[in-house]
């Protein structure tokens, strides 16, 4: 698709909105390799949290040996990673909106989306129950969130514990901006001189995180994930914003290259935002802290302006950044690639109840915390690899996952079949 034809869908015709446009074929392969990368460095998030010293109080598989060299890293990533999907996400979905029309795209986006999180959210809740309760009976040195919970059994008056969308709350959340996107579609806002007037370089980098900060100003930092059985209104106001920002990259991949001369820039500021919002993070959150911020919400006071203008900063400018980085090193396919690609989403569904269970069997053990690490992530991304290899690529399971393919020796990498298009 050239940037002519790019040019032209902000004015597309009214019909448009319900009706498909052709355009030719293109293969982002950046995009796809970039959440592709993205997806897997969220289990090293979520196997990083068990030796993590300010989540300690909070996490399943916390043990007696942490790092402060886990956080440093693993909070800063935790800032644009999800971000990045969901710019993704925005971008594939406009493309396929003007690929098929709005009914065929809210059809395919329930085939991809919808129904995996409807199919495997008890499933996954299962397993992740079978972990803990085979933990609280077999591991002698039990986190403080294990032994909170052991003591909430115990006790026949404790209130049942919050309903959450687990780390299915992705799937959830992308939903619902699919939803939006489609009803903004249909009102021609993506029509409109207003996207027009704010699809630029300037707009993005200044005024793009300012509009951010309301919506961050009510969470506490580090932000957690948008895991109610509801539409959180500051996921609109954050993850949301960077949905559509995606849409109007597609509407303008110029866009690209006007922010590209800023990439350096983006990297630098990013890196200083990121350290006065480390010093000003607590060493550690206490659990009852944690405890009472999910269940009676987060009350601000204005020092945590502070944190938050580097927070939205840092996730607006990293998450450019990645995409350029992208654009410039991964807008290939190969093999290898295209395997991390193709097996990202259901890596996202089971890596979870597997890991616990892997760091579960490694609490007592007495060895080197990096080695627990390792052990837990390397195994976790083997048996990951191995199942969606043997159980998951050609069966029904990856057709809903990653649509049908006719054989095994042809296959179409088409993006916006995928789970975030």
């Amino acid at each position: 698709m050239t940037h002519a034809n790019i040019s032209k869908l902000s004015t597309q015709p009214e019909e448009t909105a319900t009706q498909a446009v052709v355009y030719p074929e293109t293969r982002y392969h950046y995009l796809d390799n970039v959440r592709a990368l993205a997806m897997f460095a969220g289990v090293l998030f979520h196997a990083a949290l068990a030796y993590s010293p300010l989540m300690h109080s909070f996490w399943f598989t916390s043990g007696s040996e942490n790092s402060a060299s886990i956080d440093i890293v693993i909070f800063f990533v935790h800032l644009f990673r999800m971000p990045v999907f969901f710019l993704v996400s925005g971008f594939f979905a406009i493309m396929l909106i003007q690929k098929r029309g709005l009914s065929s795209f809210l059809k395919n986006r329930s085939m991809r989306i919808l129904l995996p999180f409807i199919i495997f959210y008890p499933l996954l809740g299962a397993a992740i129950f079978f972990a803990i309760g085979w933990a609280l009976e077999n591991v002698e040195n039990l986190s403080p969130m294990l032994q909170f919970i052991k003591t909430m059994q115990n006790n026949p008056d404790a209130p049942p514990p919050p309903l959450s969308t687990m780390h299915l709350w992705f799937l959830f959340n992308l939903f619902l901006f699919v939803l939006t996107s489609v009803a903004l579609y249909k009102f021609n806002f993506f029509q409109s001189k207003l996207v027009q007037k704010i699809s630029s370089a300037k707009f993005i980098l200044f005024v793009l995180p300012l509009l951010m900060i309301p919506a961050m100003f009510t969470q506490p930092a580090p932000h957690p994930a948008a895991e109610k059985f509801y539409p959180e209104l500051w996921s609109f106001g954050f993850y949301g914003l960077f949905f559509i920002l995606g849409c109007l990259i597609f509407l303008k991949q110029s866009l690209l290259d006007e922010l590209e001369p800023y990439k350096n820039v983006l990297l630098v500021v990013s890196i200083l935002a990121y350290a006065v919002f480390y010093y000003l993070l607590p060493a550690t959150i206490p659990l009852e802290e944690l405890m009472a911020t999910a269940t009676g919400g987060f009350d601000p006071t204005w020092s945590h302006i502070n944190v938050v203008v580097c927070e939205v900063f840092i996730a607006v400018y990293m998450t450019i950044y990645c995409l350029l980085l992208g654009r410039k090193f991964l807008n290939k396919q190969n093999s290898a690639l295209k395997l991390i690609s193709d097996s990202s989403y259901w890596v996202y569904l089971f890596h979870l109840p597997v890991l616990l269970m892997i760091q579960f069997a490694l609490t007592d053990v007495e060895i080197n915390m990096w080695l627990k690490f390792f052990i837990s992530t390397f195994v976790t991304f083997l048996t990951a690899m191995l199942s969606y290899l043997l159980l998951v690529r050609w069966t029904p399971i990856g057709w809903i996952l990653n649509g049908r393919k006719k054989n095994k020796s042809v296959v179409n990498h088409v993006s916006s079949e995928r789970l975030y298009g």
